[in-house]
């Protein structure tokens, strides 16, 4: 497993003085980059191929809180087809798992723009470990059980330049952001998952909404035909 250390930084934190959860999200993020380029596999080094984040599933036992010693952790453990799993773990000082992860990943071709089987030096650079043991989710939110009508506006916003990725889509991460903005100030979150299904891309508009079933709360992040971006699950 590989893993880094850092220490909770002002910048990291939430109005609570604890770690805001798209700053977990960017760890993770971070964790994955650092275990790829160890391995000679970072983004940009591919050629026409990159790894696209398709899924989160992030359950959250204890928020850090600033200026605490943590320890991230990642794995792959599953390569099969176009997809690639991958989980995280973040840890105190004292080795306490606070939050732990899994993630679904697309090798795609940039070139041809579309899913491609995971090439065999893929296979050669990660080790494959056993999964972590966790109650696994599906990678698509279902949507099914919810009536078009229970959803609530919430805001529209405009992708900015300050929140792109190198590939010139809007960074994983900035999706959680948004749809975070429509929970309410109490509420505490214990596990969220994310599907992501189209990206935004520089001045494209975002409509967000969102409906409220018993403690899970949905947010969708649709273009202005109603294609979702990504689908964000609270509970």
């Amino acid at each position: 497993m590989f893993s880094f250390t850092s220490k909770i930084r002002f910048s990291e934190t939430d109005s609570k003085e604890q770690l805001a959860l798209p700053s977990i999200i960017n760890y993770f993020q971070d964790c994955s980059e650092f275990h790829s380029q160890s391995v000679g596999s970072g983004a940009g080094s591919l050629g026409q191929y990159a790894w696209i984040l398709n899924a989160w599933q992030i359950v959250i036992k204890r928020f850090p809180r600033r200026n605490e010693t943590i320890q991230i952790c990642t794995k792959p453990h599953k390569f099969k087809g176009i997809e690639g799993h991958r989980n995280f773990l973040l840890k105190d000082e004292q080795g306490e798992i606070l939050v732990y992860a899994n993630s679904i990943w697309t090798y795609f071709d940039m070139q041809q723009m579309h899913p491609a089987r995971i090439t065999q030096d893929q296979f050669d650079c990660y080790t494959l470990e056993e999964p972590l043991d966790m109650e696994y989710a599906p990678r698509k939110i279902s949507l099914k059980d919810i009536e078009d009508d229970s959803f609530t506006a919430a805001y529209k916003t405009i992708v900015q330049r300050s929140q792109l990725d190198m590939f010139g889509h809007m960074n994983n991460c900035q999706y959680v952001s948004i749809a975070y903005d429509c929970l309410p100030e109490d509420y505490t979150i214990h596990q969220v998952r994310v599907e992501y299904k189209k990206s935004a891309l520089l001045h494209d508009e975002i409509f967000v909404k969102y409906a409220v079933t018993g403690e899970r709360i949905l947010v969708l992040l649709a273009n202005a035909v109603g294609e979702n971006f990504a689908v964000v699950e609270f509970m």
